[in-house]
């Protein structure tokens, strides 16, 4: 089956080598060939039998009919956007994203091992671009509420980089650099977890000048309202340990489509 569809009947996507995207299924509009055959080789009798059904049943059969080939060709899109890999590839833009690649593994593994009780990320280059994207935040989430307020400063620092990963994702089709937006919002989430963490015992000094048990502390707020406050420095560690996870996840994915493109480059090039 997938020989004779080595080219696309719908969109003429050819598949080159190296495509991860299943065999079944066409990477570039997601047109599932066993559907495609089905409908351009059914027997003029079976038309003329579905003419003849009643349009309630028509509509149920369709129902469960397509619902389930939506939802594969749903996640087969996903997938191959995931790991999509163009059909050239240069060999500088290769080798530049692994020396990046290399780049942030060594930094993110410096961040991840930063001490949290001291807050130490605080001192970091990393850091200070990250405030304004915080402060900003808190400006966003103002129409929802106090507590939304409070907690959006953290939630924008983190998410922005997740909303631009969706942007290169979806409408660039680079994986790769939707990996690196995983990377900065793994280091954002790591960030936040020594803000959350000084709530219980307010020590750090903030952009106030003073430290929380004298001054504005977000997650003083936050956590009490959720009656936390007495576990932040656990909540803290727990969304350390959330931004350790994400900083691998990171690593593996960007790993995974350089690794892609790597094959595609020597394939091109044989």
């Amino acid at each position: 089956m997938p020989a004779l569809f080595q080219k696309c009947p719908k969109c003429d996507h050819e598949r080159a080598a190296g495509e991860t995207a299943p065999e079944e299924v066409c990477p570039a509009c997601g047109l599932i060939f066993a559907k495609y055959l089905q409908a351009r080789t059914a027997p003029p009798a079976a038309a003329q039998v579905r003419r003849e059904v009643s349009p309630e049943h028509e509509s149920a059969q369709v129902g469960r009919e397509v619902s389930v080939p939506d939802e594969l060709t749903r996640l087969a899109r996903f997938k191959s956007m995931l790991v999509y890999v163009p059909d050239e590839v240069g060999s500088v833009t290769v080798y530049a994203r692994a020396a990046l690649l290399v780049a942030l593994i060594v930094y993110g593994v410096k961040l991840a091992a930063m001490d949290v009780p001291s807050w130490e990320m605080m001192s970091s280059l990393i850091h200070m671009p990250m405030v304004p994207i915080h402060e900003f935040g808190h400006i966003l989430f103002l129409p929802f509420g106090e507590f939304m307020t409070l907690l959006g400063g953290s939630l924008f620092q983190a998410g922005l980089p997740l909303i631009f990963g969706g942007i290169f994702l979806v409408r660039n089709r680079d994986p790769f650099a939707a990996a690196v937006m995983l990377w900065w919002s793994a280091v954002a989430v790591m960030d936040i977890a020594p803000y959350i963490y000084d709530a219980q015992l307010p020590q750090h000094v903030l952009l106030t000048g003073r430290t929380g048990d004298t001054g504005a502390h977000d997650f003083i707020d936050v956590l009490g309202d959720l009656g936390l406050l007495h576990k932040a420095q656990t909540v803290g560690y727990v969304a350390h340990r959330f931004g350790v996870l994400m900083l691998v996840a990171s690593f593996a994915w960007a790993a995974w489509v350089l690794r892609l493109q790597f094959q595609r480059r020597r394939a091109v090039s044989a």
